[in-house]
């Protein structure tokens, strides 16, 4: 009986092989094999709240992606690896149920500022600092270094913030000598603060550097307009790192720690950071 030869990479003899039907089952096989991947993408959901405070996350319509500090760090950690970011936008009311729900999310925070409720781990390195500046009309020269310099004046402050030390100080100085108090007024936005102290309705802006340096413009400020003073004895910095849930397999933990460490070595991530705390090259969406 003679055999149809199939081309087989095999050498002939013991492992040639004929008959149509053999050959269409290695056919199938190959084929089942280019189309089928591999690796199997997974799915992490990048929670963003609905309402936050640009330009931590920066949404658009039709697109929650579109820009912001944390959102650029989830696209560099997360660049070619076998993980899949689908964005989620919620309230934080409902995001906070999603925490106990979910077992695939991520989101950056302060390692105090979830409650015991939260199930929650953290990078074990930061990515980014949450430090404050004080602003001042340059014309104006007024020196802020330390909370004492902050007697007698005004300060403009956002609208249901907490201020780290800050608030304390507020509330002693008001208690122990009213002549010393501190006087507050609150804007609902930090583009708000900074028209408030654009029209003179205030002396000092604190808030978060970035956030500063991104609403300056649209509070109708120049950079050169202003005088930043660095903050940090009024309000101490803290640094943010990437939150995620507890119930990842080791493997993610493993994925995200060692990137964050690759990306802080390569300077990558304080390339990126540093745009948002440069007012010449702070991104404005």
């Amino acid at each position: 009986m003679s055999h149809e030869i199939f081309n087989s990479p095999f050498p002939q003899g013991k492992y040639s092989y004929g008959t149509g039907i053999f050959r269409q089952l290695i056919m199938s096989i190959l084929l089942l094999t280019v189309s089928t991947p591999i690796f199997s993408k997974e799915r992490i959901t990048y929670l963003i709240l609905a309402e936050t405070v640009e330009p931590i996350m920066i949404v658009r319509d039709g697109d929650p992606m579109a820009g912001g500090i944390m959102t650029e760090i989830i696209k560099l950690i997360f660049s070619n690896s076998n993980y899949v970011v689908e964005p989620v936008v919620l309230p934080w009311q409902r995001m906070k149920l999603e925490f106990n729900l979910r077992n695939d999310w991520v989101i950056h925070g302060i390692p105090e500022s979830f409650g015991e409720d939260t199930p929650v781990e953290m990078s074990k390195l930061p990515i980014f600092p949450f430090n404050h500046s004080a602003v001042t009309l340059k014309e104006q020269n007024i020196h802020i270094e330390k909370l004492d310099d902050l007697k007698n004046r005004q300060l403009i402050l956002v609208e249901n913030f907490h201020y780290n030390k800050l608030d304390d100080y507020i509330a002693s100085v008001t208690q122990i000598n009213s002549k010393d108090r501190v006087q507050v007024i609150r804007a609902f936005t930090p583009a708000g603060t900074l028209r408030m102290l654009k029209h003179k309705r205030g002396d000092v802006v604190i808030d978060w550097q970035a956030r500063l340096i991104y609403n300056l413009a649209s509070a109708g400020l120049q950079y050169d307009d202003v005088e930043f003073h660095d903050a940090t004895k009024l309000v101490p910095t803290k640094n943010v790192h990437l939150a995620f849930s507890p119930n990842q397999p080791e493997k993610f933990r493993t994925f995200i720690n060692t990137r964050i460490e690759e990306l802080r070595q390569s300077q990558q991530l304080s390339t990126l950071v540093k745009k948002y705390y440069h007012p010449a090259t702070a991104p404005i969406f």
